[in-house]
């Protein structure tokens, strides 16, 4: 059994903490990163993407996760009013007389 203080002293060291252990099959970074990786992408329900969309977007419904998000009525009416902002900027700058 190893001690908490052993445990520390072997990690600041870089020793191996069980050297009598042998592994059949050694796994390499490659495989530990292609499997993370793996995961990741069998899971769309998270990240940061997902988050930002949520903002804006429909829960999306788990029986049908192929099915498109509508967009919630905040962002809708959020868009517009900021769609009728830009147009009336716009609008009146191009329609001011020039000195």
């Amino acid at each position: 059994m190893l001690t908490e203080s052993e445990l520390r002293q072997g990690l600041r060291r870089r020793s191996p903490i069980f050297p009598d252990v042998t592994v059949d099959q050694p796994v390499t970074l490659q495989e530990v990163d292609a499997a993370f990786r793996a995961g990741r992408r069998s899971r769309a329900d998270i990240g940061i993407t997902n988050h930002v969309l949520n903002l804006f977007l429909e829960p999306r419904n788990p029986f049908e996760p192929q099915r498109m998000r509508k967009p919630k009525m905040e962002a809708v009416v959020f868009g517009t009013l900021l769609a009728l902002v830009v147009f009336a900027v716009l609008g009146f700058n191009i329609a001011a007389p020039r000195p």
